[in-house]
């Protein structure tokens, strides 16, 4: 049980830690407008997140009975996704500054903000297709632990995202943009490592 909860602690941390367009909502959104408004950008990040592992963990209970034939190619797939993702995050320039428009008040939009952030990028679900290929390939997981690993996700999403907003200021002083680029690198490279550890059983 504590290695679940803890690699899921570790993923969820590892996904905050890609600085996109979310990341930067969350410090724009809560020095300009109040933690308040930034948590609920939060919330619908969450809950975009939340809608594609269960997309994904759907679509998997279709062919559950065939995991075990379709086992190198589900490894093939993750891999390629976790590749796609790490090498995306790796080559990402993403600026300390960033232009949000927080002129909206009602605190629909800052949920609807938060989620269609998630929503336009393509690499969320690539990402999640990625996580659920390792998670039922590699580390096979029973049911229980499946679901304790991905409340384990959601609860350090959770908590980083809340440390963020409550730290907006701090952290928009030291991020520059040549810190930026390294941690996108090292979440770049933690994603590749990740991949070659789904794939590299099929050489064996």
């Amino acid at each position: 049980m504590i290695e679940t909860i803890s690699k899921g602690v570790f993923t969820g941390t590892i996904l905050t830690m890609s600085f996109g367009a979310g990341f930067f909502a969350l410090i724009q959104t809560s020095i300009n407008r109040g933690v308040k408004q930034g948590l609920l950008v939060a919330l619908g990040t969450l809950l975009s997140d939340i809608f594609y592992i269960f997309i994904c963990l759907f679509a998997t209970s279709f062919v559950s009975h065939e995991l075990q034939k379709l086992e190198n190619e589900i490894r093939i797939v993750g891999s390629i996704a976790l590749v796609i993702m790490g090498v995306t995050t790796y080559l990402k320039h993403q600026k300390a500054e960033s232009n949000i428009d927080t002129n909206q008040t009602k605190p629909i939009f800052y949920v609807l903000k938060g989620f269609m952030l998630n929503k336009v990028n393509p690499l969320i679900i690539v990402t999640w297709l990625g996580i659920v290929a390792y998670v039922e390939s590699s580390l096979k997981f029973s049911n229980n632990d499946v679901a304790l690993y991905f409340l384990s996700v959601i609860a350090a999403i959770m908590l980083n995202q809340f440390i963020i907003c409550y730290s907006a200021n701090k952290l928009k002083r030291i991020l520059s943009d040549s810190l930026i680029t390294k941690l996108n690198h090292l979440v770049g490279i933690i994603f590749i490592i990740v991949a070659v550890i789904l794939i590299l059983p099929i050489f064996q």
